[in-house]
């Protein structure tokens, strides 16, 4: 248990995503350079007037702050995708949330659908495959690659991360070399979709992955009886932050996770809520302050 938290703020003002009158249910952040917002920046250079992208801008203007900040404050840009359509959601919607939530959820499939640890849909991949093209399209125009990928350790949201980054052209010295974090997995226990894979079985299926230290062969956290609630999972979000920003001294970060993580995520942070569609990806800037006593004492 550490000794300290961050408090976090969402700095508002650079994506559109972060404001108040940006309808989530119309935005498409495909057509809408992932939300950056057109704007000038204190660090912006007479002599590169004209020269620069929004996003190369937007970086050097980041990096600054980071840079000139106390060792006790951190800023980061943090990209949270949301996996593509897996069979999970074609099963909830076939037979209904409500009856998804009291029968079929706990079961491992069913007519001739398997939900346990959820696969991508050809659908879904498709969405993460579009995420990928956006990538692609921006990366020359000066978007930071991401320093770090960070994985749930679900199928689908390792599914989407690959097909998102792994045929990209990326930056020299900033591979796609996902980790595998426990606490940035969907709403814990009862629905077997849920429920992840033996660590021996992501090891297979997904060598690349480096699954953080002290990952548990099976899964510790999942119970069969007991469905998360929205408090908890908060906390284990705030938590999964604490650690990325106590440890992880880059500035552009990529989490590929699930709806319920990055609903929670996003509360931590204090930004607005903000629905993403399967597939998803919404950019936040975020300044994090080193608080005094550990966060359990403090929620």
């Amino acid at each position: 248990m550490t000794s300290f938290h961050y408090r976090y703020t969402t700095i508002k003002g650079y994506f559109l995503q972060s404001e108040a009158g940006t309808d989530d249910q119309k935005f498409d952040f495909k057509k809408q350079n992932f939300g950056l917002a057109d704007r000038k920046y204190e660090t912006d250079r007479p002599e590169d007037q004209g020269a620069e992208s929004q996003w190369q801008k937007f970086a050097r203007y980041v990096r600054y702050l980071d840079s000139k900040s106390s060792k006790d404050v951190h800023y980061k840009v943090l990209f949270l995708g949301r996996h593509g359509q897996g069979w999970h959601n074609v099963a909830e919607s076939k037979y209904g949330t409500a009856a998804w939530d009291s029968h079929w959820s706990k079961l491992d499939g069913a007519d001739g659908i398997t939900w346990a640890d959820a696969e991508l849909t050809d659908l879904g991949k498709g969405q993460a495959k579009e995420a990928s093209e956006l990538w692609k399209s921006l990366l020359p125009k000066g978007i930071p690659a991401p320093e770090t990928y960070y994985v749930s350790p679900l199928k689908r949201a390792i599914e989407t991360a690959d097909l998102t980054f792994k045929t990209l052209d990326l930056p020299d010295g900033k591979p796609y070399a996902p980790i595998g974090k426990e606490l940035l997995r969907e709403c814990l226990g009862v629905h077997t979709c849920d429920r992840r894979s033996p660590a021996a079985t992501i090891h297979s299926l997904f060598p690349h992955v480096e699954l953080e230290s002290g990952f548990s062969e099976e899964d510790r956290l999942w119970d069969p009886k007991n469905r998360e609630l929205s408090s908890e999972r908060k906390l284990r979000l705030s938590q999964l932050l604490d650690d990325l920003f106590a440890h992880d001294e880059n500035v552009f970060l990529s989490l590929t996770a699930h709806s319920g993580a990055i609903s929670s995520i996003l509360e931590v942070i204090g930004h607005r809520k903000f629905a993403l569609e399967t597939g998803g990806v919404i950019p936040v800037f975020v300044k994090a302050e080193k608080v005094a006593g550990n966060r359990e004492a403090a929620s």
